[in-house]
Parts: C-alpha cells; sequence; structure tokens
C-alpha cells in the first residue's frame, strides 16, 4: 500500500466515524431510544438524560471521568473488565507509539539508502523509506530498533501484569460482594455414577453430598431430559399468546354502535389459509385447555423417567459452595465431577449429561479439527492474498484494466480490496468454531465463548499472520509459477 493508499483508508474510515457518530446522536435525542441508548438508568429506577442535552461526544467525558466504582454500580464488574482491557491496550499503544515516533521514524527515513536495500523486484514505496528497511546492512542504527523491540516487549508484559492483577482483584470483590445471586450458592456435578438399587437419582445426591457437607449442604435439583416437555410448553405458549391477541381484537372491535363486537375466527388448517372457519377464542380456549392436562402428565414422566447423570447442588453459604467446587469428590477422576454454576441462562443443558471420557474424546476430536483447519485455510489465505492485488487482478480479468488504471479508482482498490477479501472469506469462522467448542461439552456459553476466542487467537496468530504475509510475496503469487508451468508444459 502506498501513501496515497493509505490516506484514502485513513480519510474514508474517518467519514464513516463521523457519520455514525451523528447517526447515533440523532438517534440518541428520540424519545423512543430512550430504552435502548438508557438501558441501565430505566432498570435503576432512574430518569434517563433528557434528550437534547447530550452533544454527540458526551458519553466519551462521561467514560472518562467515571470512576471505576460508578461504572460498577451502574454497568456491573464486566464492563468495568472490559474497561481495564480497554486502558491496557491504549497504554501499550502509547508507551509503544511514543518510543517508536520519537525513535525510529527519524532513524529510518534519515539513512538515505533506499538504492542500497531495496524491496522484491526493486521496487521501494513511500513506506519503505520509514521502516527498518531503509537502513544500509551493518549499520549501527539497527541497535534502535533492536531497543524498540525491548521496550515494546517490556511495556507490554508489564501493562499485562497490571492488567492481570487489577482483574483478579475485580474478581474477588464481585465474589464477596454483598450483591447476592443464586449461582453463587450452587455448583453443576457431573459424571453421577448409576443409580445403586432402592434409590432414585434425588436421593443418591442428596445422600452423597449431605454426608460431605452435612452444615452446609441444601438440596439438589437433578438435570432431566426435557425436548418432550419444552416442545408442549412452547405449543401451550403459542396458543396463549394468538388467545391474548384474539380476546384484544375482539375488545377492540366493541363500539358505542356495536357493544356486542366481532368475535375473530380463523381458518384451522395450513398457515390459516384452509380448513375448517372456526371462533378463534374458543379454538384457543380448546386447544389450551388440551394441553395443560398433556403438559403436567408428561412432566410427571420427565421427573420419574428422564432423569440424568447431572445435577445442580445449593448451598447454605458461598463459602461451601466455592469450596466444593474447587475440591475432588472421588477417587475416581471421571466420577462426581464439579465446576462452579454459572448464571441459569448461560448453562448448556444439553452438555451436562456427557460422560467424562466422551468430552475427553471430543476435545481432542475438536483440537485435531481445529489444527486441519488451521493448517490448509493457508492455502486459501495465500490464494486470497495474491490475487486480490492489483497487478495480479489485471492479469487474471485483463478486461478490469481500463477500470482500475483510473487514479481514484486504483486508489480505493489497493486500500480496501485485499481486507474486504479476507474478511468476507474468515466471516463464518467464528460461527464454525463456537460450533466446534460447544461440541466440546462445554457446560456454560461463556466458557464456550472463552474457548472460542482462544482458537481464533491462535487461528490469527498462526493462520492470518502467516498466511497473508507469506501469500504476500512474490514468490507466492500466481506470477511466480507461470514460467515453472510453462517449463514443465514444455
Amino acid at each position: 500500500m502506498d501513501l496515497s493508499s493509505f490516506l484514502t483508508s485513513l480519510v474514508t474510515s474517518f467519514l464513516i466515524f463521523v457519520f455514525l457518530m451523528l447517526l447515533f446522536f440523532w438517534l440518541s435525542r428520540k424519545e423512543g431510544n430512550k430504552v435502548v441508548y438508557y438501558p441501565n438508568r430505566i432498570l435503576k429506577g432512574l430518569e434517563p438524560v433528557v434528550p437534547g442535552t447530550r452533544n454527540p461526544f458526551a458519553w466519551i467525558q462521561e467514560a472518562m471521568s467515571s470512576t471505576e466504582q460508578d461504572v460498577i454500580s451502574m454497568s456491573g464488574f464486566d464492563t468495568a473488565v472490559y474497561f481495564v482491557f480497554l486502558s491496557t491496550v491504549f497504554g501499550i499503544l502509547v508507551l509503544s507509539g511514543v518510543v517508536l515516533l520519537v525513535l525510529l521514524l527519524p532513524v529510518a527515513s534519515t539513512d538515505h539508502s533506499v538504492k542500497v536495500s531495496t524491496t522484491s523486484n526493486g521496487t521501494f514505496n513511500e513506506f519503505d523509506k520509514l521502516s527498518i528497511g531503509n537502513v544500509k546492512d551493518e549499520s549501527p542504527r539497527f541497535w534502535a530498533f533492536v531497543i524498540a523491540t525491548y521496550w515494546v516487549s517490556f511495556v507490554t508484559y508489564y501493562l499485562l501484569w497490571k492488567a492481570y492483577n487489577h482483574v483478579s482483584k475485580l474478581r474477588a470483590d464481585a465474589l464477596m460482594s454483598p450483591a447476592l445471586k443464586p449461582e453463587q450458592y450452587a455448583i453443576i456435578v457431573r459424571d453421577i455414577p448409576p443409580v445403586p438399587a432402592g434409590l432414585t437419582r434425588k436421593e443418591q445426591v442428596d445422600s452423597y453430598f449431605k454426608a460431605i457437607y452435612p452444615d452446609t449442604f441444601y438440596r439438589s435439583m437433578v438435570v432431566t431430559d426435557n425436548k418432550e416437555v419444552n416442545k408442549i410448553w412452547e405449543e401451550l405458549e403459542g396458543y396463549k399468546k394468538k388467545l391474548a391477541r384474539a380476546e384484544a381484537i375482539y375488545a377492540r372491535s366493541k363500539t358505542t354502535g356495536k357493544p356486542e363486537g366481532v368475535r375473530p375466527t380463523n381458518k384451522t388448517g395450513f398457515l390459516g389459509l384452509c380448513g375448517k372457519k372456526v371462533d378463534s377464542i374458543d379454538y384457543y380456549n380448546g386447544k389450551i385447555n388440551e394441553l395443560i392436562p398433556k403438559l403436567e402428565s408428561e412432566q410427571k414422566v420427565t421427573l420419574r423417567e428422564k432423569q440424568q447423570a447431572a445435577a445442580l447442588v445449593f448451598f447454605t453459604s458461598r463459602v461451601a459452595a466455592a469450596s466444593a467446587a474447587q475440591s475432588l469428590h472421588s477417587q475416581m477422576v471421571n466420577d462426581w465431577t464439579v465446576v462452579d454454576a454459572p448464571e441459569p441462562r448461560q448453562i448448556i443443558w444439553a452438555n451436562l449429561p456427557i460422560k467424562f471420557f466422551q468430552r475427553q474424546v471430543r476435545q481432542y476430536v475438536v483440537y485435531a479439527i481445529v489444527a486441519l483447519i488451521i493448517l490448509f485455510y493457508m492455502i486459501p489465505i495465500a490464494l486470497i492474498s495474491a490475487f486480490t492485488t492489483l497487478s495480479e487482478l489485471k492479469k487474471l480479468v485483463p478486461f478490469v484494466k481500463p477500470v482500475v488504471n483510473i487514479e481514484a479508482i486504483k486508489t480505493v482498490l489497493e486500500a480496501y480490496l485485499p481486507q474486504i477479501a479476507l474478511i468476507v472469506f474468515l466471516a463464518l469462522l467464528p460461527k464454525l468454531l463456537l460450533f466446534l467448542s460447544k461440541a466440546e461439552g462445554i457446560p456454560s456459553l461463556s466458557h464456550v465463548v472463552r474457548a472460542s476466542s482462544g482458537k481464533y487467537f491462535y487461528f490469527t496468530v498462526l493462520n492470518v499472520f502467516i498466511g497473508v504475509t507469506v501469500g504476500g510475496t512474490d514468490q507466492n503469487s500466481p506470477s511466480y509459477y507461470l514460467p515453472l508451468k510453462e517449463e514443465v508444459s514444455v
């Protein structure tokens, strides 16, 4: 990318930023958008900020001036941790940039050895004059780059160490917070052994943990297979919503001129387009009355016959729950395994009954698949990096030469074409990694996201960085292989 392409990309990004800020300013002033832009204030019983009194950048000033306790009280510990992450990244950028810009730019730009040290094919653009490539061989100026490398490493490690200690303290404060949460009193128990004769699954779990924690054990809840129950419940809820809508329509139809109103009707066939025409209120009431006993019967069957080898165990104190989550409860590693209980909405119920050795096998299989993805994704990424350069694009698609030779279009394409191609190609990768992480048998959504993030990090480092670097070289471009192909054909 030359200087003009860089400036085009920079100006375009700035204009997009300005447009989005103005759009945010306009939408946040709308009266009906209070629940979108001020949800925390509304949930806490506070009045939203009066529209018209804020400028587009007021939130930046509030974020910078707010203390950490203000952030925690308004948005919770997760937001505070995110602010620590942002401040750490910003600190690394500033402390590294101050030294790099002041030290390295003058060292590289004043060497004047462009003719001595060149890039591939003897080409040299404006940015190369500001890089280490502009320093001649065996020059003492290389020491500046060595010192800068150690400085950036020191800044990064030091700020990450501070951030880790800070986040650890925030986590401890969250666990010791007086604001009680139900998941702090619970643990997830998996890999429960077969039920002994004469006991139910719940009696087995209760007796086992009551013997270990006689003073702090409260109760247990055995995980069941609720697929059929959920199916009936969703159908029942659907009919309840339709009944409420039909009753609302009927109530609106009652006017002073026609107090009896008009009862709504619907057809019972496919999508309500065919079939017998019935009174909607009576029909939905009949369906609800039919499904309620069916649901109750299925719930009893589920509790009696569909209990699985996993449970939630509750304690009377947070200390006991935290201690139990970090303790071994069996001599065998594949029996009575425990983990901290996440928020109820975070639990992946389908993964709880998966056995220990099945989870281990799934984990290794997923790791192997991710390794193959990392290895083989490099091939298409390298091809994309090579083919999306303008020179290769002209060779592959000759009829676009008149268009891409226009200076304005050429500048835009050089600035955005490789990035857009790579972004489009990688768009489905996070979803694939989420699916694979969930297939490992991880019990909570937050842990699935964390596992996917780790896989994506390895993918970025080992694949995108190396792949784009290698694929962008002339040796990996299609033109490099054309002479070889011609020699083989001859």
